[in-house]
């Protein structure tokens, strides 16, 4: 398919499910609706994204973060049904607690925002408690060996939660039905089946994801990403080579998987480069380890997401970012070595929790108000692809102030914006010199996208073709939108020896030429616009 061709058709399924949200067509856990429920307002409007302002002026206020959790908890959540029906339903709450890394037995105070913050999680189920009876129980994946160092298991029993370690062994040293249970994946690109932790996708659940608003290797980490920590041990790992798979897993794991993953995963990879999916061309780096994971690594996580996601489905999706983080998602960024520990990330006071009935909009407000464009991550346009969204412009979803439990429609540009610099698919290649942490933030023709008439990617890329003395032609140059380019050729001694200026050069790709070319060898090229730069060591030969 055509990169054109693809958008057009991407821009039409668009169209034809804009009535309706992504939370209409997953797989929604309606099991709690007889008992108890989200706010009518929400629930009368599962497209929209619900944002309420706090004014927590340091992440050391834990009675002040405990407070706010409970107050949404208890105007976000109604009664419906009667005691008995209440009294029956599991409430399962998904905090983002991925590796806390502490040291010593203690939180380092200067990356607290790598997890969601216990204090909002215990808050929230206390307030949630006044309107849904029932069991309550926290499942996460990650890092069982931590929740007692951390004070995470003791929150659990004081509130009495259950809170079980069913991820630190392989699920057949588990019983199915009490510890798991599988869900088949209908038109899985990955699974053919996934294990979850129980009561996950059990009858009579209510499940609330409270996600943690930081950057990560996939952008920002927000409500659906969270939702890969209700998976059963190493089906969790979302982040397997897509040609590891079928090496690194016992057969009892490979045989939930399609037999030919990787093949299928480099068919979709290579569609999506076609079709313009931005830095989806981003080769892998062995030599970076996982941060120099490529196009085809997300391409990976991606459909290995949107598989599960097809299954499970919050009844509320949550973002807490009553403060935020940048960075790797672990404590790792671009700034200098701050405190004892000596970390390298740093957490903001960004003072708003993010909810809404449709995690994919829920993730594309939360990355652009972490300073990204939401248009230039792959996940949101495989999702479209897959029938799961419908939606990619942020400024086409209706995001609503919550206050006092009432919704004020507000305009997204008004809406302060926490920048979050992450290693999502750098731009260090083909010339290319962006910084290991970067926002992905070069704009995003969203209207053009619409209608189906350009390529997605909005970065200028140009292409080594090497010449002669024939087409003295020494590479391409792609260009998204009208701009003044000046291109120069410097020798191996870093002397300029041919330069071209093109004023209001149109969009489209164009062949650079070198008039009066003579002396075969290497050079380095140097390219430039309004806002851009890009270099390449290219081979001229005669």
């Amino acid at each position: 398919m055509k990169r054109r061709t693809f958008l057009k058709t991407a821009a039409s399924a668009g169209a034809a499910l804009s009535l309706q949200s992504c939370a209409s067509r997953l797989a929604v856990n309606k099991a709690g609706d007889a008992a108890f429920d989200v706010h009518p307002f929400i629930k009368n409007n599962p497209g929209a994204v619900f944002i309420h302002l706090t004014d927590i002026k340091t992440k050391r206020d834990t009675d002040g973060i405990r407070s706010t959790g409970e107050k949404l908890g208890n105007e976000l959540i109604i009664r419906k049904g009667s005691a008995a029906e209440r009294a029956k339903m599991k409430v399962i709450v998904k905090p983002n607690w991925c590796n806390a890394r502490i040291t010593k037995g203690v939180h380092i105070y200067d990356k607290l925002g790598s997890n969601t913050d216990a204090n909002f999680v215990e808050g929230w189920v206390r307030g949630m408690k006044n309107a849904a009876d029932g069991d309550y129980f926290i499942r996460e994946c990650s890092t069982p060996t931590q929740w007692e160092p951390t004070g995470w298991a003791a929150m659990a029993k004081r509130n009495n939660i259950d809170l079980r370690d069913l991820s630190s062994m392989d699920i057949w040293e588990l019983t199915e039905g009490r510890d798991y249970n599988f869900v088949k994946v209908p038109n899985g690109n990955v699974f053919k089946k996934i294990a979850y932790m129980a009561p996950v996708n059990q009858p009579d659940t209510f499940l609330v994801g409270i996600a943690k608003h930081k950057a990560h290797g996939m952008g920002i980490t927000g409500a659906v990403k969270n939702l890969q920590g209700l998976c059963a041990n190493t089906f969790h790992k979302f982040c397997t080579p897509h040609d590891k798979i079928m090496s690194y897993y016992e057969q009892a794991y490979r045989d939930c998987f399609h037999a030919d993953v990787a093949q299928r995963i480099e068919k979709l990879h290579a569609k999506h480069v076609e079709a313009g999916i931005p830095r989806w061309d981003r080769p892998s780096i062995s030599s970076a380890g996982w941060r120099g994971g490529g196009g085809i690594w997300q391409e990976m996580w991606t459909q290995r997401m949107l598989d599960s996601l097809s299954v499970t489905h919050a009844n509320l999706s949550m973002i807490e970012g009553i403060y935020s983080q940048d960075g790797s998602g672990f404590g790792s960024g671009p700034h200098e070595k701050l405190g004892k520990y000596e970390i390298t990330s740093r957490d903001y006071m960004s003072n708003m929790v993010m909810f809404g009935l449709d995690p994919i909009r829920v993730d594309i407000i939360a990355h652009w108000l972490a300073g990204h464009e939401p248009g230039n991550f792959g996940i949101f346009h495989n999702a479209i692809e897959r029938g799961m969204s419908d939606v990619l412009d942020p400024h086409d979803i209706p995001v609503y102030l919550w206050d006092e439990g009432h919704a004020t429609l507000t305009q997204l540009d008004s809406l302060t914006r926490t920048p979050l610099v992450s290693y999502y698919l750098g731009r260090d290649y083909d010339g290319q010199e962006e910084p290991r942490y970067h926002l992905c933030n070069e704009p995003f023709d969203y209207s053009a996208w619409k209608a189906g008439n350009r390529s997605a990617d909005a970065a200028p890329l140009f292409r080594e073709l090497g010449g002669d003395n024939d087409s003295r032609r020494v590479f391409d140059l792609s260009l998204p939108k009208r701009d003044d380019v000046h291109v120069a050729v410097l020798n191996s001694k870093g002397e300029q020896v041919w330069s071209l200026m093109a004023d209001d050069l149109e969009p489209g790709v164009h062949e650079v030429v070198w008039d009066g070319f003579a002396s075969p060898g290497m050079y380095n090229c140097y390219v430039k616009g309004m806002g851009w730069s890009a270099k390449r060591k290219v081979a001229v030969y005669s």
